[in-house]
């Protein structure tokens, strides 16, 4: 297993780096490994109205396959001028789970894997995200 670091991905401008702070290892299965950003935009926020980003892993019921286990929560924060009070009303969550079933060789789900988060990743499927709706 690999030990965990911060992690650094590129803004929408495609320039500025986003950096996500590792928080928590995993301590085992399902246990989840978590990382926060806490510079740039989200630095002066509440450390609990931060982004952040977990990552798990367990067997599922059979023990057949993996699963891993992606979550990221962008919470909406607003600063009241009068109290100078930082609060939050809503969030994005984007939840994913990648079941690797252990009876296909690890070149396949290296394969597999690497194609499927990188179509996640197109800028075509990013946009029609942002849209709250599938392709027509």
């Amino acid at each position: 297993m690999a030990a965990q670091t911060s992690l650094t991905v590129k803004k929408l401008d495609g320039t500025t780096d986003i950096i996500y702070d590792a928080l928590v290892a995993s301590a085992g299965d399902s246990i989840p490994a978590i990382w926060r950003q806490d510079t740039g935009q989200a630095g002066g926020k509440p450390t609990g109205l931060r982004p952040t980003f977990s990552m798990a892993a367990k067997w599922n019921g059979p023990k057949t396959a993996r699963q891993v286990l992606f979550e990221y929560r962008y919470p909406y924060v607003t600063q009241d001028s009068t109290t100078t009070r930082y609060s939050s009303t809503d969030q994005v969550v984007v939840k994913t789970i990648v079941t690797l079933p252990q009876s296909i060789p690890s070149s396949e789900l290296s394969e597999a894997t690497t194609q499927a988060l990188q179509l996640c990743g197109l800028s075509a499927v990013r946009s029609q995200t942002w849209s709250g709706y599938a392709f027509t």
